[in-house]
C-alpha cells in the first residue's frame, strides 16, 4: 500500500532535512586529529544504514568504529564475554528472554569498549575517549570548546548526553512537570554538577573518560558485581555515589531521533535530548 504523504510528513521531513544541514556544516570543520578526544562508535557492522552518517567523520579519522555484539545472535568472538554478562545481568523479572538477550548484547558491546581502552594504560589518547552510540550524532564545535576546561573535571566520568530523570523512580511523573525548570539552572555551554538528589542521567549517547584512570574504577566497580544492571543504570548507582560527578550542558552528543526511532528502546524516544 502506497502511504500518501502529508503537509506534516512533508514538514517533518524538511525539519528533519534541515537538522541534517547543520550537522553536516559542524562536519565539515577541519579538526587536527590531536585536539579531539579519541572517539568510539558503537555499531553492528551489518548495519550500514545508521553507519552512513559517519563515513566522512570516519574518512577524516575523527572517529572510530567498535563493532557491537548482537545480543540475538552474538558473534564468534563475543560469545564468552557474552555468556558471562548475560548470567550476571539483573533485569526486570517479566522481561522477555529476546529482551534479556538484547540488553546482555548492549551491555557486552559497551563493556568491550570499555575494555579496549583500558589495555591503553600506558598509550592512552591524551585527550580521552568519547563513546557513543551509533543512533548519536556529535556537535564537533561544542565539543571542542569543552575542551578548554575539561582538565578541571578530569576526577570523573563526563556525561556528554544523556536523558533526565527523576532521581526516586520513573513513576514520579510530576517531576517531568517541571524539568524546564530544572534546565534553565544549568549553566550553558558549560560542565556542570549532577545532583542526584535532583536528577539523575541515563542513556548511551556520550560518556568521556578524561584518563586511564576513571576508565580503571569503572572497570574494577564493573568486575567486582555478582550481579550487573545495564550499564547505564550501573553509572547512575555511581551518581549517586558521588562517583560520576559531571555533565556537559547543552549534550555534545545526542540523539539522530530517526535512527534512535530503529533501537531496541526506540519507542521511548520523542526528541533527540539534545537538552537532555
Amino acid at each position: 500500500m502506497i502511504k500518501r504523504r502529508t503537509k506534516r510528513t512533508k514538514r517533518i521531513k524538511r525539519t528533519y532535512g534541515m537538522k541534517m544541514k547543520t550537522q553536516k556544516k559542524s562536519k565539515s570543520i577541519h579538526y587536527q586529529n590531536n585536539t579531539l578526544p579519541k572517539i568510539y562508535v558503537i555499531n553492528l557492522k551489518k548495519d550500514n544504514t545508521k553507519w552512513k552518517k559517519y563515513k566522512t567523520q570516519k574518512q577524516k579519522k575523527l572517529i572510530s568504529r567498535y563493532s557491537a555484539c548482537l545480543g540475538i545472535d552474538p558473534q564468534d568472538k563475543y560469545i564468552s564475554q557474552f555468556k558471562k554478562n548475560e548470567d550476571k545481568l539483573q533485569i526486570m523479572w517479566n522481561a522477555s528472554p529476546k529482551k534479556k538477550k538484547c540488553t546482555a548484547g548492549i551491555l557486552t558491546s559497551h563493556l568491550g569498549v570499555i575494555r579496549k581502552i583500558h589495555k591503553l594504560k600506558n598509550n592512552f589518547p591524551k585527550n580521552g575517549v568519547l563513546i557513543i552510540e551509533d543512533d548519536a550524532i556529535i556537535d564537533y564545535k561544542r565539543l571542542k570548546d569543552s575542551l578548554k576546561d575539561i582538565h578541571k573535571y578530569n576526577d570523573s566520568i563526563i556525561y556528554f548526553g544523556g536523558t533526565l530523570h527523576p532521581p526516586d523512580t520513573f513513576k514520579n511523573k510530576k517531576w517531568y512537570d517541571n524539568i524546564e525548570v530544572l534546565r534553565k539552572s544549568f549553566q550553558k555551554n558549560n560542565f556542570n554538577k549532577i545532583n542526584p538528589d535532583k536528577f539523575r542521567i541515563l542513556g548511551g549517547h556520550g560518556y568521556y573518560f578524561p584518563n586511564w584512570d576513571q576508565v580503571n574504577n569503572l572497570i574494577k566497580i564493573i568486575d567486582a558485581k555478582k550481579k550487573i544492571r545495564a550499564l547505564d543504570s550501573e553509572m547512575v548507582k555511581l551518581q549517586k555515589q558521588g562517583k560520576i560527578k559531571y555533565f556537559y550542558y547543552p549534550a555534545i552528543s545526542f540523539l539522530d531521533i530517526q535512527d534512535a526511532k530503529k533501537g531496541v528502546h526506540g519507542g521511548y524516544f520523542e526528541r533527540n535530548m539534545e537538552y537532555y
